[in-house]
């Protein structure tokens, strides 16, 4: 089971990708998201394009009564799916890929927040903390 920090990751950058749909800041985001996914793996990569394509297409579809609630399946499988990758690394996979993950979060999801040009996205307050949390990480010397 995962540490409690990296499930509140996955949830944020699970909300990010949901909530990015619709945006500027989409096309960027699916695509990283999905070169995260496949680790390197080309093919796996096309798929996960797809799949993600699958969930601007459920959001796009929904009734207008139903797009609260889609929201919120979709978050909580963009989750799982994250959590889920994130239990199969090694620990030193698992580090690099929360790495990755944080970055993907700070430069594609916040990207339109200080841009007034673009409609902003609603920013979960968990994805300022991981923001904070990453600039702390990476601004500290490596232990040697």
């Amino acid at each position: 089971m995962l540490e409690q920090e990296l499930m509140a990751l996955a949830a944020a950058c699970g909300a990010a990708l949901v909530d990015a749909v619709g945006t500027d800041t989409w096309t960027g985001l699916r695509q990283a998201a999905a070169s995260w996914f496949a680790q390197g793996d080309a093919r796996r990569e096309r798929v996960e394009l797809e799949g993600l394509n699958q969930i601007a297409g459920d959001l796009q579809t929904a009734e207008a009564t139903e797009v609260e609630q889609v929201q919120i399946r979709l978050k909580r499988e963009c989750q799982a799916r994250i959590e889920i990758l994130l239990e199969h690394l090694d620990d030193t996979e698992r580090t690099r890929a929360v790495a990755q993950l944080r970055s993907l979060l700070v430069q594609h999801a916040l990207s339109t927040v200080a841009l007034p040009s673009r409609p902003p996205l609603q920013v979960d307050p968990q994805i300022l903390t991981f923001i904070a949390d990453s600039r702390t990480t990476s601004s500290r010397p490596e232990a040697g």
